[in-house]
């Protein structure tokens, strides 16, 4: 597990859809560790990347959404586009809990 993961579109997608499928089922700690096990990274980067995502959707400029990257981002949107029947206010409800 590398300390300093290089972040894809790919691993920020994957951030989003395992948390979407499991946040009902699931405790977020063990989703976390699990999804940072299949890429390669620490789970407080997992964790950061869905803070980082809340941010983007409520449209915050200052604390974590300044940090969040061109991948996060890109992630976010490619997310939206292709699962228009979930809204940006349930995902932030998925991701913020």
């Amino acid at each position: 597990m590398s300390k300093n993961h290089n972040w894809s579109v790919e691993d920020c997608l994957l951030v989003i859809t395992e948390f979407v499928k499991r946040y009902k089922t699931e405790d977020y700690k063990s989703i976390e560790k699990d999804v940072a096990k299949k890429i390669g990274a620490p789970a407080g980067s997992v964790n950061l990347t869905r803070v980082n995502f809340v941010a983007l959707l409520e449209g915050r400029e200052e604390g974590f959404g300044s940090h969040a990257s061109n991948f996060q981002e890109i992630a976010l949107n490619m997310f939206l586009e292709s699962n228009k029947n979930i809204s940006k206010s349930k995902l932030i409800y998925v991701l913020s809990n």
